[in-house]
């Protein structure tokens, strides 16, 4: 059983995330912590939010902190209170793990979204970033 599990969510991939929290509540230790994390894409990078209005990144981020409880509260089998919900912005795979160490988490519970070899030697997806440069466990849950 783990005793501190970090959850990345995609809220833009519908039927993988649920069933990803899921499999992290199987071995999260009795009274153990769940982290759900999403990422907000790159958006405060100086050359991007040059294109926005001032106080839009912050209204995406409180929509997306919205958008992260309301999908606790209706597929998940937990209480929002139960779990700690967290939003950051930037590269996903570098998010995921800093924030991984940053809560001293001990599993990382993420899917695998199906792509293209093409893709993933291209491209590499976040799944394959984490998993080659994380220094604890993470467990990838195929989608």
């Amino acid at each position: 059983m783990y005793k501190t599990i970090l959850v990345p969510v995609d809220l833009a991939e519908e039927g993988y995330s649920d069933e990803v929290v899921r499999h992290a509540l199987e071995v999260l230790a009795p009274k153990g912590k769940l982290i759900l994390l999403t990422v907000v894409a790159g958006y405060q990078m100086p050359l991007v939010a040059s294109y926005f209005p001032p106080g839009n990144f912050d209204k995406a981020v409180k929509e997306v902190q919205k958008q992260l409880k309301e999908f606790v509260e209706k597929q998940l089998p937990i209480d929002p209170a139960d779990c700690t919900l967290e939003v950051k912005e930037g590269k996903p795979a570098d998010m995921i793990l800093s924030e991984a160490a940053r809560l001293k988490a001990d599993l990382i519970v993420m899917a695998s979204h199906k792509h293209s070899r093409l893709e993933r030697t291209v491209l590499g997806s976040v799944a394959n970033k984490v998993v080659g440069r994380s220094t604890i466990p993470v467990l990838v849950i195929k989608g």
